[in-house]
């Protein structure tokens, strides 16, 4: 047994109480970071590199998949240094801190791509940037989801405080979707301006700023709360080698992995090809488009609460798949029912249908991360009870890794199957009119669709080995106060 179960817990009574509305609040404003990140990376970002910058759908993935995959192999260090950390700051907060402005300054260099960038230039930018950012993007999120998993015990209390965080990740969406399409690339071409990325990017970047500051001071608050960080034992090196190797001895760890694994990796190809989906399969204007993200993200403020409602009566594991075929519907059917001639008609009011599948959508996908995340949480305190250690950051860098690597791969994916299927790139300089051939058209229905759909099916598949109960999560509880009570002082 290790020595961070031989000391006393003197912050065990503190988690034991309600952390309380006020921290949920400030501390989940963080969570739009990763909101206005991921929608902008996600929907904006490969579109922005292609069809305005001028790269192709290849080398545009390979950037990205490339700077993701070296990001990912270095999350599972900067959790391992969240995780030991030790200082008079906690082992949380001063990733929060410093990592922040870094963060926001890199969100809009990403976007601020400057015209005189070709070719290798331009791709070698592209790449750096990008890898840069989802470095900067770990070091405040990996410590900041790690707060959420160790400043309460109490299994419904967790599931709270990733509802509260989700809701933010969600307005942060919101946000970025907003900002964009209603705002800074309205009209009819405005997705094609390239003046008009560089001041979305700044204006996110200043959200981001406030968010990550006001989220940092709230964490710095509930110090007291927080595991203590073990003793280190040997080099580094060896100590991210051992538990790394502890973490994937965990089979809910290891379950957890590859679902989101799979998630991703069709969910990165789907959100990818969002904007192509949207613009040219179903022939929307921008406003249009704007509507049915917005929808998407707008779904989880119903998802949410009906989430936590049913949270009290299911077990997350059960909550989460049936989240899960209800967005696996949601994504198939409109490709496969236009592509049948069954919807976009011109008796059928397509964008209202595309909003309410939106909105079901989001409200499913919202469902699946909070209880994801929570059964994340939940994992830690089984690893503690075999292991005789907390990871938390460790547990969620592994978990990021498989996002991160996944959408990496689905980025990849995306921007391959557009050669694949000969669309176009450097649409700006073209003038924005395209007049692309049905079968082109039908094959972007189903890459962007289907296809990301029928790899998701996977997930739930995956889920049905993981075996953390609610029973048996408050058994470990029970023990773990038992071990630490009885403690050496």
């Amino acid at each position: 047994m290790t020595s961070s179960l031989l000391a006393p817990d003197t912050s065990a009574l503190a988690r034991k109480a309600p952390v309380g509305i006020k921290f949920k609040l400030l501390y989940g404003s963080g969570g739009a970071i990763d909101g206005i990140a991921g929608a902008a990376l996600t929907y904006f970002l490969l579109f922005y590199l292609t069809s305005v910058c001028g790269l192709s759908g290849t080398l545009a993935g390979t950037a990205l998949l490339v700077g993701l995959l070296i990001d990912a192999v270095a999350d599972p260090m900067i959790g391992l240094l969240s995780d030991n950390t030790r200082s008079k700051r906690g082992r949380r907060f001063p990733y929060l801190l410093y990592g922040t402005i870094p963060l926001a300054i890199l969100f809009a260099l990403m976007f601020s791509i400057p015209a005189w960038l070709t070719g290798t230039a331009l791709l070698l930018y592209a790449g750096a940037v990008a890898m840069a950012l989802r470095i900067c993007i770990s070091i405040f999120l990996l410590p900041f989801v790690a707060v959420g998993a160790e400043v309460t015990d109490d299994y419904v209390e967790r599931s709270s405080i990733v509802t509260w965080r989700i809701c933010f990740n969600m307005i942060g969406s919101f946000l970025a979707l907003g900002l964009g399409l209603g705002v800074f690339m309205a009209g009819k071409d405005g997705l094609l301006h390239r003046e008009a990325y560089v001041g979305f990017g700044w204006t996110c970047a200043a959200i981001i700023a406030v968010a990550g500051l006001t989220s940092a001071f709230a964490t710095k608050a509930v110090l007291p709360r927080l595991h203590a960080a073990e003793a280190p034992e040997g080099p580094i090196v060896r100590r991210f080698i051992r538990e790394l190797g502890e973490v994937f001895r965990n089979r809910s760890f290891v379950v957890l992995f590859g679902t989101v694994v799979v998630f991703f990796v069709a969910q990165g190809t789907a959100g990818a090809l969002a904007l192509y989906l949207n613009r040219y399969f179903w022939q929307l204007s921008t406003e249009s488009v704007q509507f049915i993200l917005v929808g998407m993200t707008l779904g989880p403020f119903l998802g949410a609460p009906l989430t936590a409602v049913l949270a009290r009566f299911l077990e997350k594991k059960t909550l989460t798949i049936l989240n899960f075929l209800v967005f696996i519907v949601t994504q198939a059917w409109p490709p496969l029912a236009h592509m049948a001639g069954l919807l976009g008609g011109q008796d059928t009011p397509i964008v209202p249908i595309l909003l309410a599948n939106a909105l079901c959508s989001g409200a499913a996908l919202v469902g699946v991360a909070i209880s994801a995340q929570s059964m994340m949480a939940d994992a830690t305190d089984e690893h503690e009870h075999r292991f005789g250690v907390r990871r938390e950051a460790l547990f969620f860098s592994g978990l990021t890794l498989a996002v991160k690597a996944a959408s990496g791969l689905g980025g990849f994916i995306a921007g391959v199957a557009l050669d694949l299927i000969h669309f176009p790139t450097a649409v700006a300089a073209k003038g924005g009119d395209l007049a692309l051939a049905p079968d082109v058209l039908r094959n972007l229905g189903w890459v962007a669709g289907p296809l990301p759909a029928a790899i998701t099916l996977l997930a739930p598949l995956i889920l049905l080995g993981y075996t953390l109960s609610k029973h048996r999560h408050a058994a470990i509880l029970a023990d773990l106060a038992e071990r630490r009570a009885s403690a050496p002082q």
